[in-house]
């Protein structure tokens, strides 16, 4: 199942995109790259914005989907994040996570996702 996640230099009005991508856009498969290790364990702005920059080139090298830079413009057919499956944004010195609920830390929700997909199987079987 495809889903789709965009990524943020903050949060609210103010927050700048820094690409989107689309396939298996989940936590742990951006995880599964190296750049998307970068990306998840990013303790400055810097780090944060240099992975999901390079996230977006290797997302479309590994044949994972497409990667979406801000350059082209808004990748989808609805006006705005809220309806992406997933969001990413680094704010108060490490990445946050939603799905359009409570914001989480990034790391514990990647073992959190690893946990129930490894017992209940994974939600885009």
């Amino acid at each position: 199942m495809s889903t789709t996640a965009d990524f943020y230099d903050q949060r609210g009005p103010s927050a700048v995109r820094l690409g989107s991508i689309q396939g298996d856009a989940d936590p742990e498969t951006v995880r599964g790259l190296g750049c998307g290790r970068l990306l998840l364990a990013a303790t400055d702005p810097f780090t944060y914005g240099d992975g999901a920059a390079d996230l977006l080139d290797c997302w479309i090298d590994e044949n994972l989907g497409h990667g979406y830079h801000p350059r082209k413009g808004w990748p989808w057919s609805w006006p705005d994040s809220r309806d992406t499956d997933w969001v990413f944004t680094y704010i108060h010195g490490r990445v946050w996570i939603t799905t359009g609920r409570a914001w989480l830390p990034a790391e514990p929700l990647v073992e959190r996702y690893n946990a129930t997909s490894e017992c209940e199987g994974s939600k885009h079987d």
